[in-house]
């Protein structure tokens, strides 16, 4: 895929999802931005440089459109800053910029963020605050739990959204559980047999505090996460798409390495080297390149030509990343695919990229 592509595809998925917001701001408008920062145990963060970032428009997309560290200001004794801004600062044209201030970190893995939309003349941070989340791993017969602390009830909006993310040793990702709390269990299915993973537990939270609302992002400390042992029956199993190479990737035990698929493929298929009776499916790091489908689903072939509906993974047209899926079909399958829909641009729903598809008895 070119990069000129992906990034007409980019920028029109954050139209789609995020919205044009247009500044409310006059260009000469002087701006007074304040707030505090604190520690996780509620005390001043002292003498503490911020940093914060611009986006181009109105879409808090900061990696793609520049603006990274666009502004640095200083606490004081108390925790507290103060930043003054133009309001030509704020706009890009006609729309609003969005910014995304930085939560220092305590130097252990953590991190922090509040991102936000500037249309008022006065702008008050809500309180922001270190987190760690303190997490501790506990292996159990079919997975491990991971427990930890939440924000504390100081924090506006603390119960927020949470999750669990692990990667591996190298960051690559290998699976996103949303709507958790703790603990929060990874079954043997998710985990495989891959060594070196972390576990890292997020929380996402709205605050609005006079008419600006801030998204305030935390990523807790990383956890290391015990070797398991689940190898699913798709392990070194072959593809069938566009141009597959003989060994396939997609079943290779590497769980977090994507792989990209040729322009135009709308289905990804594993050949099991025994017919099967199938309890569950799961899919890694699933790219498509729209960003939304009409149609995704797992379909299974006894013999390649006629194919039965295994699941149905559409949750209105998005996609996500990440999909657990249990299985009930009755009759073992020699093949399972990955299916989406075409479109009259013939490329918009391809399958981008994935990085496994795992198949387990």
């Amino acid at each position: 895929m070119s990069m000129t592509r992906w990034m007409t595809v980019t920028c029109a998925a954050a139209v789609v999802f995020s919205g044009c917001t247009e500044s409310q701001i006059d260009p000469e408008m002087e701006i007074q931005l304040s707030g505090k920062v604190l520690k996780e145990d509620g005390q001043p963060l002292a003498n503490t440089v911020l940093m914060m970032n611009r986006s181009a428009n109105s879409s808090c997309v900061f990696s793609l459109f520049g603006g990274l560290d666009w502004k640095s200001m200083k606490t004081g004794t108390d925790g507290a800053f103060k930043e003054e801004l133009l309001g030509v600062d704020t706009r890009a044209g006609d729309l609003a910029r969005c910014f995304e201030l930085k939560i220092p970190g305590t130097g252990t893995g953590n991190y922090g963020a509040a991102s936000f939309i500037i249309q008022t003349k006065a702008v008050q941070v809500p309180p922001l605050q270190q987190w760690t989340g303190k997490p501790m791993v506990a292996a159990d017969t079919d997975g491990v739990r991971v427990t930890y602390e939440g924000l504390t009830a100081s924090q506006a909006g603390n119960s927020g959204s949470h999750s669990v993310t692990v990667r591996t040793k190298s960051d690559g990702y290998v699976w996103v559980s949303n709507d958790v709390s703790s603990p929060a269990t990874l079954n043997d299915d998710l985990l495989e047999d891959a060594a070196d993973l972390k576990a890292t537990v997020s929380i996402r939270r709205e605050v609005t505090l006079d008419k600006t609302t801030f998204s305030i992002r935390h990523d807790g400390d990383p956890v290391a996460l015990p070797k398991r042992s689940r190898v699913p029956v798709s392990r070194g199993a072959s593809c069938i798409y566009p141009e597959a190479p003989s060994t396939c990737a997609l079943t290779d035990g590497d769980l977090s390495s994507k792989v990209a698929l040729p322009n135009g493929t709308l289905s990804v298929a594993i050949q099991l080297p025994q017919p099967k009776v199938l309890r569950k499916a799961v899919v890694r790091n699933l790219t498509i390149l729209a960003g939304l489908t009409s149609e995704l689903v797992l379909e299974g072939s006894t013999d390649g030509t006629t194919w039965v509906l295994l699941a149905d993974l559409r949750e209105g047209l998005s996609v996500r990343s990440y999909y657990e899926v249990a299985l009930s079909h009755p009759t073992a399958l020699s093949q399972v695919r990955l299916r989406t829909a075409g479109s009259s641009n013939a490329t918009d729903y391809d399958i981008d990229s994935l990085s496994e598809l795992s198949l387990f008895e």
